[in-house]
């Protein structure tokens, strides 16, 4: 199928790309339907959360542990028993970012991470148990000790 984007112009999506979120994300309840897109070749940390229901909706998402290695969340067993999956390894967690007009500004979701079945296609938003984290994590510091550490 063909959608057509606010952000990224025609995308040509297939059905097998297709994610769901039974429950919709936080404040975006009605939205169920969303596809994973690359914006840049090689780069799998930060990618495009495109909805399907409404071309105009769009998320950044991040892989958390490639900008925060220490992240390590914990989640209720309900939470994980309705993804469908045989062992927590199975899942692919990403976050959403914000960007303000100062991009040196952007946060990272901690709090609530998209968890995603990639097998079943199904996807969920979860709200951690672990109060370390919260809705806005600063990610340019956060980049800067990490070039630090491997630089």
């Amino acid at each position: 199928m063909q959608l057509v984007t606010k952000r990224l112009g025609v995308l040509e999506v297939e059905d097998n790309q297709i994610l769901t979120f039974p429950e919709g994300l936080l404040g975006f309840y009605d939205y169920k339907r969303f596809v994973v897109v690359q914006l840049e070749k090689g780069n799998d940390v930060i990618r495009w959360l495109q909805s399907i229901d409404d071309p105009s909706l769009g998320f950044l998402i991040l892989d958390p542990r490639a900008v925060f290695p220490d992240y390590d969340p914990e989640f209720s067993a309900e939470d994980l028993d309705s993804l469908d999956i045989k062992t927590p390894d199975d899942l692919v967690m990403v976050c959403v970012v914000t960007v303000p007009r100062n991009v040196r500004k952007m946060t990272a979701n901690l709090q609530a991470p998209l968890l995603i079945n990639p097998e079943k296609r199904l996807g969920k938003q979860v709200i951690t148990i672990s109060p370390e984290y919260s809705t806005k994590h600063e990610i340019f510091p956060a980049l800067e000790n990490l070039l630090k550490r491997t630089g």
